[in-house]
């Protein structure tokens, strides 16, 4: 049986897509693993670990279908960095989006006299996030294993360097380390030298199609028939894999943490270096911004503040009692720092307006409300060519219904999700099957609409002004 499979590295765990000739999907496997954190900002992941994950997906799906996938192609979280060394043995950690030790280098960066030049360049801001501060970070506190780096690479290169024995990057990947130059699409001298770092020591840039050979003796056990796809970031996969194609459709994901994207067909850049702009391949550029605050604070909220061993959807759902504002309670959402709107690493969550009349349904409302208001800050942030149309939702919250209706009412827009819901390997495939595998089409998926009530657009945007001046009067004081 001859079938295709897109994976999606994610941060929490590794999802494989299957899909057969008819373009229908046959198999579908996850596999999570853990975060080490500290209290000093780390968070990383063991790489082995997730290559593990992704090689049990693909040994799951050769099991039950009975043959080797005639396609791989990738999507992965960004903003991953490992230190690697001759051999392509790993010498950290995979050091993750989320890792905040660089925080200070990144301040640093941003007082500088040349970031505009640099973001003018790089298109992405300056954060904690980009692998060009955790290279220097390392230079500064590592510095023995920074001496013994022969390559700086994310977690999808260490990967496919297991399959195919090179150090290649994708074009979205390599924008979201801070080092690559949006205009020329190559490495830029400038950012190399903020690292303190060469260009021999990164990988060979390509574009997302790039059809790459596997290597014999790969841990996979795949044959050289089998075709690996490059692919590109989970941001731009997941706009891809909803249909989110166009600058009329945003493209709203909530998982651990959340995001607004957009594609276009020009880069944009703003004067304040608070939105990125990707370039993913053909004159597509992904244009957006991302909050390290999503579901994590709902899954911190039940099983930390109030060590809640209800199920998750009964917690979520104490939330619909309570009206629009939470009756004068509003929460910032920044309890994991913050990028996007605020590009602040050491934000902090605030609790405003609480009273003996708001219990736990309250807190739940407000938080679910303070994470479509963060979002909603960083759509009227961004440098659009046009106003959009609708919004198609990915990621976990598409499982509930209610905060779903909240994204619609806030942005008075309809809201649009896939009834498979895995928009990020979806993505990857569709990118894989147009480069290796043309004549094999994807059905168009069912999408269920929920349309905005407008007779609630008034409560939610004088809501949404209590959160904006709360914001903008606190961040300052953090």
């Amino acid at each position: 049986m001859q079938y295709f499979v897109g994976i999606d590295i994610g941060t929490g765990s590794t999802k494989a897509l299957a899909v057969n000739a008819d373009g229908l999907v046959i198999a579908k496997v996850q596999k999570a693993y853990d975060t080490l954190h500290d209290d000093h900002g780390m968070a990383e992941q063991d790489a082995d670990m997730v290559l593990a994950a992704v090689q049990y997906c693909l040994e799951s799906l050769s099991q039950s279908l009975n043959a080797s996938p005639a396609l791989i192609s990738f999507s992965t979280a960004m903003h991953s960095l490992l230190a690697v060394d001759g051999s392509g043995h790993a010498l950290t950690k995979s050091i993750i989006w989320s890792d905040n030790r660089a925080a200070a280098i990144a301040q640093d960066f941003r007082n500088t006299a040349t970031i505009q030049d640099w973001y003018q360049r790089s298109a992405v801001p300056m954060h904690a996030m980009l692998p060009l501060c955790k290279i220097k970070w390392l230079q500064e506190n590592q510095s023995q294993i920074f001496q013994e780096a022969r390559k700086f690479v994310g977690i999808k290169e260490y990967i496919l360097f297991q399959l195919t024995g090179g150090w290649v990057v994708d074009h979205a990947v390599a924008a979201a380390m801070g080092f690559l130059d949006i205009h020329n699409l190559d490495w830029n001298q400038e950012a190399l030298n903020m690292a303190g770092i060469s260009r021999q020591q990164l990988p060979e840039i390509k574009d997302a199609q790039t059809i790459l050979p596997v290597v014999e003796g790969n841990p996979f056990s795949l044959s050289a028939a089998t075709k690996i796809v490059l692919g590109s970031s989970d941001g731009a996969m997941a706009n891809l894999g909803s249909g989110a194609l166009d600058a009329n459709t945003l493209a709203i994901t909530i998982g651990t943490s959340a995001a607004v994207r957009i594609i276009q067909d020009q880069m944009h850049l703003d004067q304040q270096m608070s939105s990125f702009s990707y370039p993913i391949t053909h004159g597509q550029f992904l244009v957006g911004g991302a909050s390290n605050n999503g579901a994590q604070l709902l899954e911190w909220m039940q099983t930390k503040l109030f060590q809640s061993h209800t199920n998750t959807k009964d917690f979520f759902e104490q939330a619909e009692a309570i009206p629009i504002g939470s009756d004068g309670l509003t929460i910032l959402p920044y309890l994991s720092g913050e990028r996007a709107p605020i590009w602040k690493e050491d934000a902090k969550a605030v609790f405003f307006g609480m009273g003996p009349q708001h219990g736990q349904a309250h807190l739940v409302r407000a938080a679910m409300e303070a994470v479509v208001f963060n979002l909603y800050a960083i759509a009227l942030s961004l440098p659009l060519q046009g106003q959009p149309k609708k919004i198609m939702a990915s990621g976990g919250f598409i499982q509930n219904k209610f905060w779903l209706q909240m994204l619609a009412d806030l942005f008075q827009l309809p809201v649009m999700i896939n009834e498979d819901g895995d928009a990020s390997a979806r993505g990857a495939l569709l990118l894989g099957l147009a480069s290796a595998f043309s004549s094999i089409k994807l059905p168009v998926p069912t999408n269920q609409v929920i349309e905005p009530n407008s007779t609630v657009a008034a409560s939610y945007q004088n809501a949404f002004k209590r959160f904006v001046q709360l914001s903008n009067s606190m961040v300052p004081l953090m």
